[in-house]
C-alpha cells in the first residue's frame, strides 16, 4: 500500500478506513443520502483514493477559467495487456446533475475491494473525471435546479464565463474544454460515459440513457450497441430494480400524448463527438424527480455493468475498434457519400409500451396556457409512437483535403487541439480548388454559447486563387476524418463556419456614393434588361427595399465591378484534383 499523505491522515482515520478493506467513507453515505462533493472535498477524496490503492493514480489535466485545477484519476493495474480497453467516465460537467461524482467515487471503491471485480482491470482501465466543470460547481448552492429532487446542494450549470461545455466540444471555447481535448487524444479512450439529469415529465424509470448508434457511427459498432451492449444492461439493470429506457423526448415539448422521438445527437454533445472517431459514448440522465439516493444507485450500477460487459468482452471489442479505425482511411470510405445530417423520420413509427404516471392537462390560471401535472403514486403504461427511425438528411462528396488560409489562425490552432493533422504549405501556390459562396445571410437577434450562428444558401464554383504560404493542407486521409469535415465543411451544422469564427466575411466594409452610383446605375440598366427586372421585382416584392433609397443603390454597388469579391465567400476551399493537391505539398 502507497504510504499515506500526512495532512490526509486525520482525514483517513475520521472516515473509519479498514486497512483490510482499503475502503472509504463518503458523506453522502453518513448524510442522509443527500449530499454531493463539492470541490474542494472532491480534490481531497482523489488525494486519498490515490494514497489507498496501488492502482490509482491522481492527475491534474489542466486549469479552469478561473484557475483551479481540473482533476481526474487512472484506475490501471497496470498490467501489459496490448488489448486493454479504456473506460472513460466524466461526471460534473453540469454541476447541477451530480450523480456522477458519488457513483463514480463509489463505483471505484467496489472495484478495488471487491474480489470479483478487481480482477477486470487486466482487461479494462478506468479514467475518472469527478469534476469537468470546476468553476461551476464551486457556484454552490441549494437553488440551482428549480426542477430536481436533492442533494440539499450543488454546482451551477455552466463554467464561470458562461460556456455550457456539453455545447463545446467542437467549437472548443472554454479552457475546460482544450484541456479536455488534450487529455482525450493523449488517452484516446474506447469507450464513454458522460453522467446527467434530465428534466421534463415523470414516469417509473429511475434512468433513461441515450446511445446513438445511427449512420455516423462505424456500422459494425452500431451494431454492437444495440445488439449486444443495450440488451445486456437494460436485463442487468431490470434486475437490479433500476429499469431503464431509451433517452426520453416528445414529439411536441413535454407532451406524453404527442409520441416519443428519437434523435441523432450532433458532435457539439459528448455522446454525439465520439462518434467521430467511432467511440460510443453513454448518456446518463437520471430522473429528476427521484429520490438523490436512487439516481446515484441507478448510475452506479450502470458504471458497474458497463464495466463488467467491457471485461468480459474486451478482446472482441478491441478487435472491432481496431477494424473500424483502419477503415476510416480506407479509399472506398472516402469515396462514399458522407452523412453530413442527420434527422428522424416523420414518415415512420412504431407502437411501444411506455412506463409512465397518470396525468392530468390542467389549464394555467397565471398564463391561460396548458401545463401537465403528473402522480408519482399511480404508475401506468402508455401505449404511444416512438419516431426512432433515423435518415441521412444530407451528405457530401468529400475532397482530397481542405485548405485554410493562414490568416484564419484561430481555426487552425482549433483543428489542432482536435489532434487534427495538418501540413504547412511552404510557398504561395496558384491553384485550382472549389469555393463556397453564401447567399440569404441572416443572423439571429441572440447568440447562443457567446456565437452569432449564421443562416445561409450554399453554392459552390470552381475557381483559381492563391493559397498563401504556411496556411493549412487539411488531408482527409486520416484517422480525425469525421472530425475535421464537420468542422470544416460549408454544410455543418457545427462548422466553425456555422459557429461564427467566419462572421467577418459577412460584413461590408467599401461602399459607394450615391453621385457616383445613380449614373452607374442608367448605364447598368441599359446594357442588362433582367438586371433592371430583377432591381424592379425587388422593389416590388420587399417592402424594405422598397422604403429605403441607400438599401437600393447599395444593391446597385453590389452589382458592379468594385464590389468586394471576397465578401459573403467561404475562405476554406477544397482540392479535388490530385495534382493541384502535389502543388501545396512542401517540396522534400
Amino acid at each position: 500500500m502507497k504510504k499515506i499523505l500526512l495532512p490526509f491522515v486525520l482525514f483517513c482515520l475520521t472516515l473509519h478506513i479498514s486497512a483490510q478493506e482499503q475502503s472509504f467513507v463518503l458523506p453522502y453515505e453518513t448524510q442522509d443520502y443527500n449530499v454531493t462533493l463539492t470541490y474542494e472535498q472532491i480534490i481531497q477524496y482523489c488525494h486519498l483514493v490515490d494514497s489507498l490503492f496501488d492502482e490509482v493514480q491522481y492527475f491534474t489535466f489542466g486549469k479552469s477559467a478561473q484557475g483551479s485545477d481540473l482533476p481526474y484519476l487512472l484506475i490501471d493495474n497496470r498490467t501489459k495487456n496490448n488489448n486493454k480497453i479504456t473506460l472513460w467516465i466524466q461526471a460534473g460537467i453540469h454541476p447541477g446533475e451530480p450523480e456522477g461524482v458519488e457513483a463514480g467515487f463509489l463505483f471505484i471503491r467496489d472495484v478495488l475491494t471487491y474480489p470479483s471485480l478487481k480482477p477486470l482491470l487486466d482487461k479494462v482501465r478506468i479514467v475518472f473525471i469527478p469534476s469537468f466543470n470546476v468553476d461551476g460547481l464551486k457556484r454552490f448552492g441549494p437553488y440551482n435546479r428549480i426542477n430536481q429532487n436533492g442533494p440539499e446542494q450543488m454546482g451551477w450549470r455552466t463554467t464561470a464565463q458562461n460556456l455550457n461545455l456539453n455545447r463545446d466540444f467542437m467549437k472548443a471555447d472554454a479552457p475546460e474544454m482544450q484541456a479536455w481535448l488534450k487529455l482525450y487524444n493523449s488517452i484516446n479512450p474506447d469507450f464513454l460515459i458522460d453522467c446527467h439529469t434530465t428534466d421534463g415529465a415523470d414516469y417509473v424509470y429511475p434512468l433513461t440513457y441515450g446511445l446513438d448508434a445511427f449512420q455516423t457511427l462505424d456500422s459494425s459498432i452500431a451494431s454492437w450497441c444495440t445488439g449486444s451492449y443495450v440488451p445486456f444492461v437494460t436485463d442487468q439493470m431490470d434486475r437490479a430494480g433500476f429499469p431503464i429506457y431509451p433517452y426520453v423526448a416528445f414529439r411536441q415539448w413535454h407532451n406524453p400524448k404527442s409520441g416519443l422521438l428519437s434523435y441523432a445527437s450532433r458532435p457539439m454533445l459528448s455522446h454525439g463527438y465520439t462518434l467521430l472517431t467511432d467511440r460510443p459514448c453513454l448518456l446518463i440522465e437520471t430522473h429528476m424527480l427521484k429520490p438523490y439516493k436512487i439516481r446515484v444507485d441507478a448510475t452506479q450500477r450502470m458504471l458497474l455493468f458497463t464495466f463488467q460487459y467491457l471485461a468480459e468482452n474486451a478482446d472482441a471489442y478491441s478487435a472491432m475498434l481496431e477494424k473500424a479505425d483502419r477503415d476510416r482511411v480506407l479509399d472506398d470510405f472516402i469515396k462514399r457519400p458522407f452523412p453530413i445530417s442527420l434527422t428522424t423520420s416523420m414518415n415512420d413509427s412504431v407502437l411501444v409500451e411506455f412506463n409512465g404516471m397518470k396525468y392530468d392537462t390542467i389549464k394555467s390560471k397565471t398564463t391561460g396556457g396548458i401545463y401537465y401535472k403528473y402522480d408519482n403514486t399511480k404508475p401506468e403504461i402508455w401505449k404511444i409512437q416512438m419516431f426512432n427511425k433515423i435518415v441521412v438528411d444530407d451528405s457530401i462528396s468529400l475532397p482530397i483535403a481542405y485548405v485554410v488560409p493562414v490568416e484564419w489562425i484561430t481555426v487552425i490552432d482549433r483543428l489542432q487541439l482536435h489532434g487534427i493533422s495538418i501540413i504547412r504549405t511552404a510557398d504561395d501556390k496558384e491553384v485550382k480548388c472549389t469555393a463556397s459562396r453564401l447567399s440569404g445571410v441572416s443572423f439571429p437577434a441572440m447568440s447562443y454559447e457567446g456565437c452569432f450562428r449564421p443562416d445561409f444558401t450554399i453554392s459552390e464554383f470552381d475557381t483559381i486563387m492563391v493559397i498563401p504560404r504556411n496556411s493549412a493542407l487539411v488531408t482527409v486521409k486520416q484517422s480525425k476524418i469525421k472530425v475535421l469535415v464537420w468542422l470544416l465543411d460549408a454544410r455543418s451544422e457545427d462548422s466553425f463556419l456555422k459557429w461564427g469564427f467566419f462572421n467577418t466575411i459577412f460584413e461590408q466594409k467599401e461602399y459607394g456614393e450615391m453621385y457616383v452610383l445613380e449614373p452607374l446605375a442608367d448605364e447598368m440598366f441599359k446594357k442588362d434588361k433582367a438586371l433592371k427586372a430583377e432591381f424592379e421585382a425587388l422593389k416590388k416584392n420587399d417592402p424594405g427595399f422598397a422604403a429605403s433609397q441607400w438599401a437600393q443603390m447599395n444593391w446597385i454597388y453590389n452589382h458592379t465591378a468594385w464590389r468586394d469579391q471576397k465578401m459573403n465567400v467561404y475562405p476554406v476551399v477544397k482540392i479535388t484534383d490530385r495534382n493541384e493537391y502535389l502543388k501545396l505539398l512542401p517540396s522534400k
